[in-house]
């Protein structure tokens, strides 16, 4: 055994355990870079009552509304399909985006970079009072089309084609079907991405984000999927990011490996396809009836 195996085993016997332990909280608490996670929780509340006092709390504040921007001409890996998606979704004819927890519109902005947006887009972006105020301003300057608007209402999302979660279904209070079942109008597609799910279990965590601390949901996989599928929503792609995990310290069995990304078509839209397509492959079969029974020229 390595000498790092022979102290993860030591560090497991129970009087080291508690050592280990305090050690690793004086350490989780003095971060200021990366993400660190501590606790498992049943609930947002509960976590919230375990998240320390010595940093901000979530994203209300300056320091959140600040980050990202030196990410608005580039993108990871994992946000790829999301840019390969939003494309089509264009192309096919939606208009209306809704962005949960946008920031300042990052992507927004980076989409542009890969694909024209049509004159009548509107792209809505949901988030926390002081980022919204600091997004605004960045709008004033940076988008001369004016096709970006700006919420604090997540309910505002009813009659939205498309309901953008880009790493943000963690983060909030409420769950995505308390936000749905409220709808008059439901989204069309809701694309998912950068978001913790264990195989099998659902928790909370509390992170250390460097700049705050927030409470951290990490979601059942097999409860989302059928939570989203009694939703009327149907999983038309899905896909891994290795790019981050989520490891808490000595908790292994609640370890995730990597996040999750999905696009949700919503059964009216595909209902809706499946009898265009009907229709048109009627129309095809009347009108080859049609020539077959003219008669042909003298």
């Amino acid at each position: 055994m390595s000498l790092r195996g022979i102290l993860i085993e030591t560090v497991k016997l129970p009087p080291l355990r508690w050592l280990a332990r305090r050690v690793y909280d004086r350490f989780y608490l003095r971060q200021r870079h990366g993400n660190h996670y501590r606790g498992i929780y049943a609930s947002y509340a509960e976590a919230l009552r375990h998240t320390p006092t010595t940093l901000a709390i979530g994203f209300d504040n300056e320091a959140a509304a600040a980050q990202y921007r030196h990410r608005i001409h580039e993108l990871t890996v994992s946000e790829y399909p999301v840019v390969l998606w939003l494309a089509r979704l264009i192309d096919q004819g939606q208009r209306l985006f809704f962005d949960l927890g946008g920031h300042f519109g990052l992507f927004y902005y980076a989409l542009q970079r890969y694909h024209s947006l049509p004159a009548d887009l509107c792209w809505t972006v949901c988030d926390l009072p002081v980022v919204i105020r600091s997004g605004q301003a960045w709008a004033d300057e940076h988008d001369s089309s004016r096709r970006l608007r700006f919420t604090s209402t997540p309910q505002n999302v009813d009659g939205n084609d498309v309901l953008l979660i880009l790493g943000t279904l963690q983060y909030l209070d409420y769950s995505l079907d308390d936000l749905l079942e409220k709808l008059e109008k439901r989204p069309n597609y809701i694309i998912v991405n950068l978001t913790p799910m264990h195989p099998t279990m659902d928790f909370f965590t509390v992170q250390n984000m460097g700049f705050s601390f927030a409470p951290y949901h990490v979601l059942s996989l097999p409860d989302f999927l059928s939570m989203t599928q009694a939703l009327g929503y149907a999983a038309v792609d899905q896909w891994q990011s290795f790019e981050r995990d989520c490891h808490i310290p000595f908790s292994p069995s609640h370890d995730v490996a990597y996040y999750s990304g999905f696009v949700l078509q919503h059964t009216s839209v595909a209902l809706a396809h499946e009898m265009g397509e009907r229709t048109r492959a009627d129309l095809t079969k009347s009108a080859e009836t049609i020539q077959l029974a003219e008669p042909s020229a003298c």
